[in-house]
């Protein structure tokens, strides 16, 4: 009966001593395999990994800058750099032939002659006749020159008197100074001016006066 019993412990001991073996393995197996599940999980890399791409660099404001509008407002030439002003010319038209008048008389080549050295003296208004015609040509500087349309000379002074002579002598120029709705032929030195002088072949000659004492004259432009 004891035999039985102790028979019955061991057997019971064997059992339990198995059964704790077969916990303590199942265990050990259970570990190990979760273990080595979660290095796979964790072998794959993750999308989040992946890196992002940076974003192209922009071109910087400097290059997108334009060209200047063009040269500065000082790179036109200045005012100064213009020519002066011209002294202002004859106060009647030039190239145009009038028939001249003082006190009622003509300016008159005497007798019509077309030689140099022939007197100019005042007579009879004629303005038909071309003895009685002036051209007024430009000398410059406001200057003017008379030419007789008979003769194509120029009024000029020789010993004094008023005669007509070959064109191109500085005797010949004459400033016309505004006075009295007129005009005094004055010298070009502006020292003397066209007057009344002595008889010409019994006629009003005519001579450099005084610029007080000159003649006024009118210029009647010819058609």
């Amino acid at each position: 009966m004891v035999s039985r019993r102790i028979v019955l412990a061991a057997l019971g001991a064997t059992a339990l001593v198995g059964l704790l073996f077969g916990g303590v393995a199942g265990v050990l197996s259970g570990g190990g395999g979760g273990g080595s599940d979660a290095v796979a999980a964790s072998g794959g890399p993750s999308g989040s990994d992946s890196p992002t791409p940076s974003p192209s660099a922009s071109p910087s404001a400097s290059a997108s800058e334009s060209p200047s509008a063009g040269p500065s407002a000082s790179a036109s030439p200045s005012a100064s750099a213009s020519p002066s002003a011209s002294p202002s010319g004859p106060p009647v038209p030039t190239g145009t032939t009038y028939h001249v008048t003082a006190g009622g008389k003509a300016l008159d080549v005497y007798g019509g002659k077309k030689d140099a050295k022939t007197p100019i003296i005042l007579y009879t208004p004629k303005p038909a006749q071309d003895n009685q015609q002036w051209t007024l040509r430009d000398a410059g500087k406001g200057m003017v020159t008379l030419v007789a349309r008979n003769s194509g000379k120029c009024l000029d002074i020789r010993g004094g008197k008023a005669v007509q002579d070959d064109c191109g002598a500085a005797a010949q120029q004459w400033k016309m100074q505004a006075s009295g709705g007129g005009f005094v032929l004055v010298s070009r030195d502006g020292k003397q001016a066209l007057g009344t002088g002595g008889k010409e072949q019994g006629q009003q000659g005519l001579k450099l006066v005084s610029v007080k004492s000159g003649l006024v004259w009118s210029f009647q432009a010819l058609g």
